[in-house]
């Protein structure tokens, strides 16, 4: 365990050298304020991951809060449908800058199973994912393992010069362009047919 009485060198001035974006980085990597947003089956095993069986409270991410203006890293947790996109993005743009996002499960990652007009096809459509969870539904500490890959996403951030040049040097909110409007069937191609089927072995050309 070490001494508990601290060890000074002779002629110790006690001063740390760093640079100002390791120091606000570090702050806010071990201080992340996760706004859970569980929408199927994907939010238990988000429940387990805050529990004391897998403790995230050891790496400083335990503190949830159930308003978006207190958080900055909202997780997705489940099958993201367009009738609630519009409350999920609601729920983003009220979170403070800085913000994260992380994408847990297949469904929120990709719409999973459902390749349907009813689920959007990845949250990624709506707003910017830092880092994406697979599984169906993925492990707790699957997603623990995507919080430490935004911990050293964070550290290689640079917000000084983001608030001294201004946004356009950084900017990392998304396009905001929906690569799958409402209601609209997703995009297919020869591939996504049915093996049966004379069409899936060759182009639309040959029949």
């Amino acid at each position: 365990m070490g001494a508990l009485t601290p060890v000074e060198a002779e002629n110790s001035d006690g001063f740390v050298a760093t640079s100002i974006d390791a120091l606000v980085n570090w702050g806010r990597k071990n201080s992340l304020w996760p706004m859970p947003l569980g929408l199927s089956c994907c939010g238990i095993e988000l429940m387990a991951m805050l529990g004391p069986k897998f403790d995230l409270a050891r790496f400083g991410a335990e503190a949830a809060r159930f308003s978006p203006r207190q958080c900055d890293l909202l997780i997705v947790a489940g099958t993201l449908t367009w009738k609630m996109a519009t409350a999920a993005r609601l729920v983003y743009d009220q979170m403070p800058e800085p913000k994260w996002v992380i994408a847990m499960g297949v469904c929120s990652s990709t719409g999973g199973m459902y390749d349907s007009y009813a689920v959007v096809q990845g949250v990624d459509s709506i707003l910017p994912v830092d880092v994406y969870v697979p599984g169906c539904p993925p492990r707790p500490d699957a997603v623990i393992d995507a919080i430490l890959k935004l911990q050293k996403k964070i550290e290689r951030e640079h917000p000084l010069k983001r608030l001294l040049a201004g946004p356009g040097v950084s900017d990392e909110r998304g396009s905001g362009r929906q690569t799958h409007q409402p209601n609209h069937g997703v995009a297919r191609d020869r591939f996504d047919r049915h093996p049966h089927d004379p069409r899936a072995r060759f182009g639309d050309e040959q029949g």
